[in-house]
């Protein structure tokens, strides 16, 4: 695995002969990305790839090969390196990454408290301040909570009773804008339990990063926050 990744949370969608799957990365390099998925394709595998990183809504397209398989005890999924990419895109994945590192240095890793009311000036993407019903469950029933904040990447849901982290969850999410309720599944990468919130004044809660999802699913996303920019 390349030892230049930076830890950076952006869409991404790749697509084999057989299927497609929008999803979230965990780390990105000019040489390759770090993709976070539940059902990895093989080692090998020829993909092509979208990497929606910030200002490109239609993403950055590139080709790439599953490398090797996260490291075992980490979150699940896989590196793919790069094996098609051109001098735009390979520029606009070392800016992004440059802004990432530049962040990083004027607010070092560990001093930031995530929470829903601050915006942790690292993210490539923001969040969006946002109240709608969301329900979750890991192994046991749906439980009706509701979001604080969406991103391109997850959502804050408000819940006194948050799963440990690194479970995998669940969801279903009435966005705003209207619509169906939109099924997802996610990943637990930040926590606030119920004593944190008072020590902090913020909320209790569970950082929810989206998983293994379709084409559909990133187009709903992207509506509802087009929704909120436009209620202002």
């Amino acid at each position: 695995m390349d030892m230049e990744c930076a830890p950076i949370v952006i869409p991404v969608r790749f697509a084999t002969r057989n299927v497609a799957v929008q999803t979230t990365t965990r780390e990105l390099s000019a040489k390759g990305v770090l993709v976070r998925c539940l059902e990895s394709p093989p080692v090998g595998t020829v993909l092509s790839m979208k990497l929606y990183l910030p200002g490109s809504r239609d993403g950055v397209q590139v080709e790439a090969a599953v490398r090797s398989m996260a490291p075992a005890g980490s979150d699940p999924g896989f590196w793919a390196e790069f094996t098609a990419l051109g001098d735009p895109e390979r520029a606009q994945i070392v800016e992004t990454i440059a802004r990432r590192e530049r962040a990083a240095e004027a607010v070092p890793i560990g001093a930031v408290a995530v929470e829903p009311s601050g915006e942790d000036p690292r993210r490539a993407f923001p969040r969006y301040h946002a109240s709608f019903p969301v329900k979750f469950a890991t192994v046991q029933d749906f439980v009706l909570e509701y979001a604080a904040n969406i991103s391109a990447g997850g959502v804050f849901v408000h819940t006194e009773e948050a799963p440990p982290l690194k479970s995998v969850v669940k969801i279903e999410m009435e966005l705003p804008g209207g619509g169906e309720p939109v099924p997802a599944r996610g990943v637990i990468v930040h926590r606030v339990t119920l004593q944190d919130a008072k020590t902090r004044g913020t909320i209790p809660g569970i950082g929810v990063q989206f998983l293994d999802a379709d084409d559909r699913f990133r187009d709903r996303i992207n509506a509802a926050i087009d929704h909120i920019l436009k209620k202002g």
